[in-house]
């Protein structure tokens, strides 16, 4: 039996879970300098988000602390690179708030079709008999826009289809036949914006995410249109969101989730008339609560009892520590290859090549669609939840091996929507990744950070095209990789960049260099 040492409190259902365990346990405030002098006694932590366990923290703990728990989603507050290091495993409860953020959700869209915030303070603020500036709309037969078809997504667009929505969604892992079983008609966000009366974002914040809807995307949408955001700040621009508001651009908003939080006494939403604005209330309810405390408690029981690992962040799969270096490899490719898909992903084909072809391979495969997954969902994806979304969006894996290797390649992925297929390959030359293949184009390029990636007809003057665009633009380019195939036909060109592009200059590069395709990368 372990003992546990929780640190932030805990709803009673989750301690009482680990006592009947046989568990010893103890709940302490403590401040930073408390906890690293008693931690070494403890071999199990139980956080949420006040405590910072820290490097000092976990150096303390070990050997006798072997896991820490966060009842709740975010692991921010946790060193996971020093508790990997350590050997610490890191878990969440990443499920427990689900339903709470998805009836807030519904919440949010109920109060601002009707204006409840706005009449309730009228009324009760100032004994405002006022029917005439609070008529609102009804739900029954209008369109609901779902960016983003997690968990939460998912359970927001079954309430609001059984009270007489029609719901339309953008995801770009949702598959045209998961979409099918669900009754919901899969679109572009551009055709989503422009459809819908009423918008609700469930996506990661994400270089493509934020400030995914701008002031020219809320132009294109209906001037009755509200919108709702319980997800993350960010993926709203926020001034652009108010400016809207006043000038009428859209009809209504409710946001639950800031760029900065606690807001500042000046944000721009504070005192807009038809904007709806709560503290970060998505998981603030007694269930959620119980909910994650009882997920990790029961957590705590399964490893503690037989050593099962379940919502670990930080545990990598057991891979022969001949190619352990290929387990990052293949994350990278994949989050790499992913993000230069138009179209729903629908398979993944992991083949290994030359000397890594006598290894099991199949963790590979599974951390190539994790790297993957990663940068779309809203959902935690780690080596233990991989493969049940993969399943949820109707995304296959495949591997395979082959003695032969072209050029070096070591790995190569093919990542399958329904109009083709993507290829990238590569191999660890010295420890680190390159990559040597990206389609039909032979390339050598260290991959990593923000990357640009272009196919357009070979002419003169594209070069100085985009890379003055990218100077004007404070953007420095740190390599560039260009290849042909054959002279004056399709290039290829990848620039690694000290700095994410911007839409706006991506556009601007777009506009000017006309590519045939055109991708931004964030690893």
């Amino acid at each position: 039996m372990a003992k546990i040492l929780i640190t932030d409190g805990m709803a009673p259902e989750g301690i009482d879970i680990l006592k009947q365990a046989g568990h010893q346990v103890d709940s302490k405030k403590l401040t930073a300098d408390e906890l690293v002098k008693i931690i070494g006694e403890y071999d199990g932590l139980v956080v949420r988000s006040a405590t910072q366990v820290t490097e000092k923290v976990l150096v303390a703990g070990a050997p006798a602390l072997k896991v820490v728990g966060r009842a709740g989603v975010g692991v921010d507050n946790i060193d996971l690179p020093a508790a990997t290091k350590v050997g610490v495993v890191a878990m969440n409860a990443p499920d427990g708030n689900t339903i709470s953020a998805a009836e807030h959700t519904v919440g949010m869209i109920f109060a601002t079709a009707r204006m409840i915030p706005q009449a309730y303070a009228k009324l009760s603020g100032k004994g405002e008999w006022d029917k005439k500036s609070f008529t609102g709309v009804e739900l029954i037969g209008k369109t609901l826009g779902v960016v983003g078809l997690g968990k939460i997504g998912k359970h927001v667009a079954t309430i609001c289809q059984a009270a007489g929505m029609n719901v339309i969604a953008f995801d770009p892992f949702l598959s045209a036949e998961v979409a099918k079983s669900l009754q919901i008609e899969s679109v572009t966000v551009d055709d989503l914006l422009k459809r819908a009366d009423f918008v609700t974002l469930h996506t990661p914040l994400t270089e493509q995410t934020r400030n995914l809807i701008n002031a020219d995307r809320l132009k294109t949408m209906k001037k009755t249109a509200r919108i709702v955001n319980v997800a993350r700040g960010g993926i709203i621009d926020e001034k652009a969101l108010a400016d809207a508001l006043k000038a009428g651009t859209i009809g209504g908003a409710a946001i639950d989730v800031f760029e900065q939080e606690p807001i500042p006494a000046d944000h721009p939403l504070i005192g807009v008339p038809n904007a709806i604005i709560t503290p970060h209330l998505g998981a603030s309810t007694e269930e959620a609560q119980t909910k994650v405390s009882v997920a990790i408690a029961q957590q705590f029981n399964a490893f503690f009892a037989t050593g099962k690992i379940i919502n670990a962040v930080n545990v990598q799969l057991r891979v022969d520590p001949a190619i352990d270096g290929y387990l990052l490899a293949a994350e990278q490719l994949g989050a790499a290859l992913v993000q230069t898909l138009d179209e729903p992903l629908t398979s993944l084909e992991v083949v290994a090549k030359g000397s890594l072809s006598k290894y099991d391979t199949k963790p590979l495969a599974v951390a190539a669609l994790k790297g993957a997954l990663a940068k779309i969902s809203s959902q935690t994806v780690n080596f233990v939840t991989v493969s049940t979304i993969a399943k949820e969006r109707g995304i296959s894996i495949t591997s395979s091996v082959s003695e032969q290797s072209e050029n070096g390649e070591q790995l190569v992925l093919k990542a399958a929507s329904k109009t083709g297929v993507h290829i990238i390959a590569g191999a660890l030359v010295g420890g680190q990744l390159r990559v040597l293949r990206y389609n039909e184009f032979p390339i050598d390029l260290p991959i990593g950070g923000h990357l640009l990636v272009m196919e357009y007809p070979d002419r003169p003057g594209m070069v100085g095209k985009y890379g003055s665009i990218l100077g004007a633009n404070s953007i420095n380019i740190a390599r560039m990789e260009v290849s042909r195939i054959d002279g004056r036909g399709d290039a290829l060109v990848i620039l690694t960049l000290d700095d994410p592009i911007s839409p706006a200059v991506f556009e601007e590069i777009k506009t000017n260099v006309k590519p045939t395709k055109a991708y931004r990368i964030s690893l």
